[in-house]
């Protein structure tokens, strides 16, 4: 099984050098935590292929036009982020200002794979093994997926909040809730970027293994597998 890497990634503190920002002094640096997290792969055999072929499958079918093929079995799962902000502030009554700075950001990326096998496949236990194997490399995949971009994102958050630096003000009191409204809105716009990143990424990685060559594999893998569905090609 490919472990899940958790990041941690500590930003440095900026502080522009001006009298306002002897002011306004952070306590620590932000802390910017991107967590990775994989639910156990779960398995549905309750649908026969009859309700898999009208099921929608994300990568493109290998087979020519002239041929024939029935879904045996598809991984499905998204990926999800949910980002978290925290934004501490200062409050200085006597000259109507605020400091506020981001304490802490989390990113949580989530994976919730099953795998799905018609019924009818489920009862040939060749053919289910081999099913079963094919759909675990799509999960495999999204696993690494995840890993190499907890990575990425954690320092693009780093880099674009840095950018935009982490500690803002004196602002006055009566702006603050708009501005802590803007920061916590430039996290999720910075997320969402290499999120669709991710997911161009992930659909190149994923339609590479729905190769013919994987298909004829998983076929040969079972030489006495009659399909119920009498196709004259099996889609895997």
């Amino acid at each position: 099984m490919l472990p899940i890497d958790p990041v941690t990634i500590g930003s440095l503190l900026i502080l522009a050098a001006s009298p306002a920002s002897e002011l306004c002094q952070m306590p620590k640096p932000a802390s910017i935590n991107v967590r990775p997290r994989a639910s156990k792969t779960q398995y549905d055999y309750s649908q026969t292929l009859e309700q898999l072929a009208s099921t929608e499958i994300d990568t493109i079918n290998p087979y020519g036009f002239d041929s024939i093929s029935h879904t045996n079995g598809y991984m499905k799962g998204r990926i999800a982020m949910k980002p978290y902000v925290k934004v501490d502030y200062k409050h200085y009554p006597k000259y109507g200002a605020v400091c506020l700075w981001y304490d802490t950001v989390n990113l949580d990326i989530q994976i919730d794979p099953t795998i799905v096998i018609a019924k009818e496949v489920a009862k040939d236990k060749c053919m289910l093994n081999a099913v079963r194997e094919h759909e675990l490399k799509h999960v495999r995949v999204d696993r690494e997926i995840v890993n190499k971009y907890a990575k990425t994102m954690g320092k693009k958050l780093h880099d674009g909040l840095k950018q935009r630096g982490f500690l803002v003000g004196p602002v006055r009191q009566e702006d603050a809730q708009a501005i802590v409204t803007r920061m916590q809105e430039t996290v999720g716009q910075l997320v969402e970027m290499e999120y669709k990143k991710m997911e161009i990424k992930r659909a190149e990685r994923q339609q590479a293994v729905d190769s013919l060559e994987e298909y004829t594999r998983v076929s040969n893998e079972c030489p006495n597998y009659k399909s119920p569905a009498s196709a004259s090609r099996h889609r895997h």
